[in-house]
């Protein structure tokens, strides 16, 4: 793992955008702390900030291929290296380290830009060409690594591997983008290619983008798309663990000592497991557990696989103190707003991590996602197929009561009491019915299926003033999520929306963002880009969704985890991270003076302990806070 930065013009570069990319550059400091590089040229310039993985002493950064005019740099870990390394010296190829990194200036020179199909890892890669004065920026098929860009006044592109880093230049104009605000609140996130910053744009994962004089503008391109991914036939349970095995085989590769995130859960029990099978050196896991050892609490759990598997682990315990003194850190680290309460747990994880002198963390991420683990996406999943099946008005509502009357079971009597002070469910039946009546045949319900945005959108109206609620629409927000495409199975629509939504945003830059202010490199085993496909094509040709879920315990049971359901460990651990927010006595409330908080200017301040998340992270970690602020009380 690295940041790396740069700029592009096409026709010369400004000695203002020179410096600006040295801004950059030192703004990525925590994501490459053993080593820096640059390359410039007329209309180009580079820089690298190294974590050193893989080759200590010999992968230093930028790398060139065969002709000095084919410049690259990358971000990430490229898995299958040793395969690709091999296959390039059996075609004359004469690389000059053992960085997994090499190999892509030395394919791009064989394959153009279709040497991406050959690259199975984290990767995001900028590579400058020479001979055809071009700029190629190119991110992983699932986005495991970040890529972000904006264009200067002058038509100068810039990119970096963070938003902190583009505003850190001083060339990129710092405006909130309303819409995309909006879009957060909904959603917890801002889906991608949008970011809080109306001239910051992510490319979007599976895209590359060539930039040169003929073609200055940014304009993305995609090479993976899951809608392509064909069905799959076959014994799921063989073929996933095949898949798990193949991919465990080479993740583990590493020139450093390597740990695994361990809950006692079904999905880090798997991945811990594929990492003591393969890795030539020693494994050590950690645990996350919480003050007083509450019933959530999942070390014992942890430690006991971790016996089993033969391993040392390392507790982190969290208070409620720490999660407070922590949030102003945890905001930084962020980069942007994700309203994710596991945040603090992740952070605590790799900084322990990091104290302990590992560089590598093997993470589950991707599995809850990818096989169905979680109840709001089979609920989905029904809501669509049912309204396929029934559009008739009479049987929208009935389904709308049946989801929404249901008692909340194990809740507090006083969560039963406000329940039954707010209806008892009624209301939202209805709005839910509304929803289902109103909606566009090939609109997918997805993301508000279990709590209807349009009860969101009047809280968020309230809490953020008039700027907000005029700067976008509810059908925009929704927007996120349209597109069914032809011939394309409920299922196929809904894993697509949440690799590209909810997994991406929530999940994966979380393990990008965390790891990386830490100096750590994070590695998912389960965010494979054959692994994905595989399980997707499976879902096309099986009884439903339910049987890659099941193929899944049957997996975990073969490593010896009884097979506990992902769903049931999130919600212990979601309960403790409750029970510390009500610790700190956290709560929503008005700024001083009594007024509501709303929108000035370019900044919106609120305070709100539910919102997990501040817009104050868009910063550079040397610069003043910028754009949006949200503060937990």
């Amino acid at each position: 793992m690295c940041g790396i930065a740069g700029a592009f013009h096409p026709d010369r570069l400004s000695e203002a955008a020179f410096e600006a990319v040295r801004r950059m550059q030192r703004a990525l400091g925590h994501r490459g702390p053993d080593g820096e590089g640059w390359f410039q040229g007329q209309r180009i310039a580079l820089a690298h900030r190294r974590l050193s993985i893989i080759d200590l002493s010999g992968g230093a950064q930028p790398l060139t291929g065969e002709s000095a005019g084919t410049v690259a740099i990358v971000n990430g870990e490229i898995y299958n290296y040793i395969e690709l390394q091999q296959e390039l010296a059996a075609d004359g190829a004469r690389l000059r380290t053992r960085s997994d990194s090499e190999v892509v200036p030395f394919l791009y020179e064989r394959h153009g830009e279709d040497f991406v199909h050959r690259l199975r890892g984290a990767f995001a890669a900028a590579i400058w060409d020479e001979s055809r004065q071009q700029l190629l920026l190119v991110r992983d098929r699932l986005g495991e690594k970040p890529l972000l860009y904006a264009t200067g006044d002058d038509g100068t592109v810039y990119f970096a591997s963070e938003i902190g880093a583009l505003v850190a230049s001083g060339e990129v104009p710092v405006e909130p983008d309303m819409e995309a605000i909006n879009r957060y609140f909904h959603f917890r996130f801002v889906p991608e290619p949008a970011t809080p910053l109306r001239h910051v744009r992510k490319l979007r994962a599976g895209h590359l983008m060539a930039l040169s004089p003929d073609s200055p503008l940014p304009v993305p391109r995609q090479y993976w798309n899951v809608s392509a991914i064909p069905p799959l036939d076959g014994d799921p349970v063989e073929i996933l663990r095949a898949d798990l095995d193949d991919i465990g085989r080479i993740i583990v590769r590493s020139d450093v000592p390597v740990g695994v995130a361990l809950s006692g859960g079904l999905d880090s029990s798997i991945v811990a497991s594929l990492a003591v099978r393969h890795s030539p050196g020693k494994v050590t896991a950690f645990s996350v557990g919480y003050e007083g050892r509450p019933e959530s609490d999942e070390r014992a759990d942890a430690s006991a696989f971790a016996r089993h598997l033969g391993i040392d682990m390392i507790e982190v315990e969290l208070s409620s103190r720490d999660v407070v003194s922590g949030f102003d850190g945890l905001v930084a680290d962020m980069g942007e707003p994700i309203a994710d309460a596991a945040g603090s747990s992740y952070r605590a994880l790799m900084q322990a991590a990091r104290r302990a002198g590992i560089k590598v963390m093997f993470q589950g991420q991707g599995a809850d996602e990818l096989f169905w683990s979680y109840g709001w996406m089979r609920q989905a999943l029904a809501e669509n197929v049912a309204r396929e099946a029934n559009p008739g008005a009479r049987t929208a509502f009935a389904g709308s009561l049946r989801q929404e009357l249901r008692l909340p079971a194990g809740k507090s009597p006083r969560a039963l009491a406000q329940w039954l002070a707010q209806g008892a469910g009624i209301s939202d039946a209805i709005s839910r019915y509304e929803r289902l009546r109103q909606a566009d045949p090939e609109q997918a319900l997805f993301w508000d299926v279990a709590r209807p945005m349009d009860r969101i959108a009047r809280s968020v109206s309230a809490l953020a003033g008039d700027g907000l609620r005029d700067s976008a629409t509810l059908a925009q927000a929704r927007g996120a999520f349209r597109g069914r495409e032809a011939g394309e199975s409920w299922q196929r629509t809904l894993v697509r929306h949440n690799l590209a939504t909810y997994l991406l945003e929530n999940g994966i830059s979380q393990a990008d963002r965390y790891s990386m202010a830490a100096g750590v490199e994070a590695r998912l085993p389960f965010v494979d880009y054959k692994l994905v496909e595989h399980a997707v094509g499976l879902n096309d040709t099986q009884a439903g969704c339910r049987v890659t879920r099941q193929a899944m315990v049957a997996c975990g049971r073969g490593e010896g985890h009884p097979g506990m359901g992902a769903e049931s460990a999130q919600a212990r651990v979601l309960a403790a991270i409750a029970r510390l927010d009500r610790c700190a006595g956290a709560r929503p409330r008005r700024l001083a003076g009594g007024r509501p908080p709303g929108i000035h200017g370019r900044a919106v301040r609120c305070r709100c302990a539910s919102a997990g998340a501040t817009f104050r992270c868009i910063r550079s970690r040397a610069a003043r806070p910028v754009g949006l602020s949200v503060a937990c009380a």
